[in-house]
């Protein structure tokens, strides 16, 4: 036993997590260093992995081989049939294949010109002339496309009467969304609203009622149905404007349709709002709630009354629909809202009660009366960027839309000044240069939005501006006009069936929703005492 050798104690493969660590780093030293060697070696090299192919030791590997190398076979001696027979084709001649198929042919009874027609198309189809297959079939799609518009009216037709028996709250079938995106499928919406509404609600933005107002809309509303519709102007984001204004507005409006002020949901964070007294979102939701149920009584009609709420993009149409939801204990907002244009693509009927229904339509931005200039075209985009009706991704320049605030700014005392110290800039000096690029550059500046080598970026900064205009952190609004007299006939009432003093209808209409003790008789010391700060 001296002789042998006893196994000793296997040695551990285990190492100390040091010298781990430091492998590790070696390896990840050695890896960069590569890496680096491999950028200074001017030799081009693919970045793509190549196909490492059949394994050898697969068993199955020739006979794969011999499929793929067969298929190939195929392929071109099919290739090379199609190329002989366009050939003959065009040379009148024809192949030995060709001449077999004629005999087969007339051994069963075909024609012989039926087989060259059918090969004709074939060659032709595939090898002649693609271009020509390709225009035909673009003309196919077109001709098929004309087809659908033509039946298109009849099919949203039938889609409209289906849809009365529809779900509250699902989008109605059949009708165009954003992404078709004309102006006629809007505008089919549009007028789909005012036929199937008894009551239309007009939502005006309160910083700008006269710019969120088209007088086409009271036009056609007056106009239908043998002036049987109802249009009530309801005055949202009020807390964006001081009382004296409020109650100018209100004044004015009610000179040609009842109006009803509204705050339909809460500000944006870092608004500045005035405190209305008795004008919240529960109250002024409930005024309005009450008067579309007084109205519901007064027709005493078997059905439920149907509520349009129409207006410009982003002015609170799905806002008030989701007010006057809220107070029957809807857990869920009724109709999707957003601080963007847009977000309504498509008409949304929402029930409220066995009386009661709702009709939530996209906005519509209707046509200016400009002369059609380029000047006063832009001067009309920039317009439709400060009513927040066109979405931010959508807005090619934004310099235009400052400069318009900028102007409307300088002409109410204090604004400017207000304007400043949301930013906390100094005041802007009057020299030959442009007032709104120095006004940008510095917001520029002190929001952080510079470019390369700390250059201003004043798109950015002007999408800056407008969001903050749009979530209300700017301060600004629109005075109402001063009328002397109420005009007897407005344009609101031109072509309608219904002629008369437009203080008759207003005064009419506000006695069938109830409107005498709910700001709706225009008493100054009523509205005083409502909308004290």
């Amino acid at each position: 036993m001296a002789g042998i050798n006893k196994p000793g104690k296997p040695k551990s493969k285990r190492r100390p997590v040091r010298l781990r660590e430091s492998i590790k780093k070696a390896s990840a030293a050695k890896q960069k260093k590569d890496r680096k060697a491999g950028k200074k070696n001017p030799e081009w090299r693919s970045k793509l992995k190549k196909d490492p192919g059949i394994p050898n030791l697969f068993p199955y590997k020739d006979k794969i081989l011999a499929e793929i190398e067969e298929g190939r076979r195929r392929k071109a001696e099919d290739a090379e049939r199609r190329r002989a027979d366009a050939k003959a084709t065009k040379t009148g001649e024809k192949s030995g294949e060709q001449v077999e198929r004629e005999v087969e042919a007339r051994m069963e009874g075909v024609d012989e010109e039926d087989i060259m027609d059918e090969d004709m198309d074939e060659d032709f189809d595939e090898d002649a002339n693609p271009m020509a297959a390709l225009l035909a079939s673009a003309r196919a799609a077109a001709q098929e496309y004309e087809e659908e518009l033509e039946s298109g009216d009849e099919m949203d037709e039938d889609d409209v009467s289906e849809s009365e028996d529809d779900e509250p709250g699902v989008e109605l079938s059949g009708l165009p969304t954003r992404k078709d995106g004309s102006r006629k499928a809007f505008d089919k919406i549009f007028k789909q609203v005012v036929e199937q509404a008894d009551v239309i609600l007009y939502v005006l933005d309160a910083r700008d009622p006269e710019g969120t107002r088209s007088k086409e809309v009271e036009r056609m509303v007056m106009a239908a149905a043998s002036g049987g519709k109802r249009l009530i102007l309801i005055l949202n984001k009020i807390d964006l404007i001081p009382a004296a204004v409020l109650k100018s507005w209100l004044l004015h409006l009610r000179r040609y349709f009842p109006t009803i002020p509204l705050r339909a949901s809460g500000p944006a964070p870092n608004a500045h709002t005035f405190n209305h007294k008795q004008l919240t979102v529960q109250s002024t939701s409930a005024t309005l709630f009450k008067a579309l149920k007084s109205f519901a009584a007064a027709k005493q009609l078997k059905r439920a009354i149907s509520v349009g709420v129409i207006g410009y993009p982003n002015v609170g149409k799905s806002s008030v629909i989701n007010a006057l939801t809220s107070r029957m204990g809807g857990g869920s907002a009724a109709c999707p809202v957003g601080a963007e244009a847009g977000v309504t693509t498509s008409l949304r009927e929402v029930k409220i009660d066995s009386k009661l229904k709702l009709l939530d339509s996209p906005g519509i931005v209707f046509p200016s009366t400009g002369d059609g200039s380029k000047a006063s075209k832009k001067e009309e985009q920039a317009r439709l960027v400060l009513l927040n009706a066109v979405p931010p991704k959508q807005i090619e320049d934004p310099v235009p839309a400052v400069t318009l605030l900028l102007k409307r700014l300088s002409g109410a005392e204090g604004m400017t000044t207000k304007l400043m110290d949301v930013y906390g800039l100094p005041p802007l000096i009057r020299t030959n240069g442009d007032p709104t690029t120095d006004f940008l550059v510095q917001v520029a500046r002190k929001r952080g939005r510079l470019g390369k080598g700390g250059v201003p970026n004043l798109n950015s900064a002007a999408t800056t501006v407008i969001t903050d205009w749009r979530d209300g952190r700017i301060q600004g609004w629109m005075d109402a006009p001063v009328l002397a007299v109420a005009p007897a006939v407005t344009d609101a009432t031109a072509g309608a069936p219904v002629i008369g003093d437009q203080k008759e209808i207003v005064t009419e209409w506000a006695a069938e929703f109830k409107l005498e003790g709910l700001w709706g008789d225009g008493k100054a010391e009523v509205v005083d005492e409502a909308m004290q700060e």
